[in-house]
């Protein structure tokens, strides 16, 4: 796929055109259609970057509030995002690399974006992240920004712990079309960890009082979870017992804990680690010796508490699509049916989609050779019957409600 831009053409100023191909998709292979995806992404990429040039240009000559206003009418951008492109295109010009890696098609809008916010917090070293801004998805970018931030941070990251938490907010509004109650709430991550939490296993009290004939949805469950939690207090009167997984890593020749992390890798000031040991409940995770047995073979089906969290500190997420831990549970590799054992080399996070997958569609969980686990599609293999599905993790269909006569 190729791309050209016409001048000169009498009331039109770089028209771009995109030379779309003319085989049908329905004729195309599936490695043509994967080769027509990547140019389409980076087509956009491109297109991405002379839209934030063309408004930096647009803006030194006259200024942020037109810009804006041409994004919103010619574009149709939304004002939150049309301000978010004006920023954006400012702030590449401190990021000479990222522009070209831009123009190219090689970074996405959406990494650049988080580049440019990274920089304007404080100054990064550009080159350390260029190789994953072109390779790493927004999720997990972002994430590697946070590292890298951290470890270039003169104060073990609390100044900018600090400005998260002065930039805290929530609301409370009312939605004008139909009544209903909107909660809406921005938290640093250490308290946003904590609500989440909370939020979780709540979330999980709930799924085991409901009937499994009428299940509601995640997004419902939550809402009732949070809802319980905020009208509702505990029979003793006190707050609700919340306890927060923050691994660090043990130096054993200083004798003292190191880079303090939340369960999903945001790095944590060693000065609020300190202080979560005193004010919070943290669970504290040992992964070797004797005080913490984490191979527990076939004494019990169920990971233990001091099993997940290692599980956590892990694999961070779901193996599968990256849903995040509190999501998951810990899944044998090996069926327990089949003599599976519950131990850590045993078991994986998986969400219930995931899990689902693995159990009903015969997807298998593989380990590569630096000890990542993820899941395999299954291999098609024709005539063979299809695996009859565990009863234990088989969907439930909803039961019809009745309508009164």
């Amino acid at each position: 796929m190729d791309r050209e831009y016409v001048n000169g053409t009498p009331g039109v100023v770089n028209r771009g055109r995109w030379l779309a191909p003319t085989l049908p998709v329905s004729d195309a292979s599936s490695e043509q259609l994967r080769r027509r995806i990547r140019s389409t992404v980076r087509v956009q990429n491109q297109a991405a970057a002379a839209r934030a040039e063309a408004a930096a240009e647009l803006e030194r000559r006259h200024g942020t509030e037109l810009v804006e206003t041409v994004l919103r009418e010619d574009g149709l951008l939304s004002r939150r995002r049309a301000r978010s492109e004006v920023i954006v295109a400012g702030g590449l010009e401190e990021l000479p690399r990222t522009r070209e890696g831009f123009h190219k098609g090689d970074i996405s809008p959406e990494n650049v974006r988080i580049l440019v916010g990274a920089n304007q917090r404080g100054t990064i070293d550009e080159e350390q992240l260029l190789d994953e801004a072109r390779s790493q998805s927004p999720d997990k970018f972002a994430a590697t920004v946070r590292k890298h931030e951290q470890r270039r941070a003169e104060d073990d990251g609390v100044s900018k712990l600090v400005f998260q938490r002065s930039r805290r907010f929530a609301k409370i509004t009312t939605d004008l079309h139909d009544g209903m109650t909107v909660l809406y709430g921005r938290f640093d991550p250490v308290t946003g960890a904590q609500i989440e939490t909370a939020v979780s296993a709540m979330m999980n009290d709930l799924w085991h009082r409901e009937d499994p004939r009428s299940r509601v949805s995640a997004g419902q469950r939550m809402a009732d979870a949070i809802a319980e939690l905020v009208t509702r207090q505990r029979k003793d009167g006190g707050v609700q017992d919340v306890r927060l997984l923050v691994i660090a890593d043990y130096d054993t020749v200083a004798g003292r804990l190191g880079n303090p992390r939340l369960g999903d890798g945001t790095p944590v000031p060693a000065g609020t680690l300190r202080r979560l040991a005193c004010d919070a409940q943290v669970l504290p995770a040992i992964f070797s010796g004797s005080s913490t047995p984490l191979d527990l073979g076939r004494a019990r089906r169920t990971a233990s508490g001091p099993q997940r969290a290692a599980l956590v500190a892990r694999d961070k997420h779901c193996v599968g699509c990256g849903a995040k831990a509190s999501w998951c549970q810990a899944h044998h590799i090996r069926h327990w049916q089949d003599g599976g054992p519950t131990n850590i080399d045993n078991m994986t996070l998986l969400c219930t989609r995931c899990h689902h997958m693995v159990h009903d569609q015969d997807w298998t969980v593989e380990q590569t050779p630096t000890g990542t686990y993820y899941l395999r599609r299954p291999a098609r293999q024709p005539g063979r019957p299809p695996r009859q599905p565990n009863p234990r993790y088989r969907r439930r269909r909803k039961r019809p409600i009745k309508q009164r006569k």
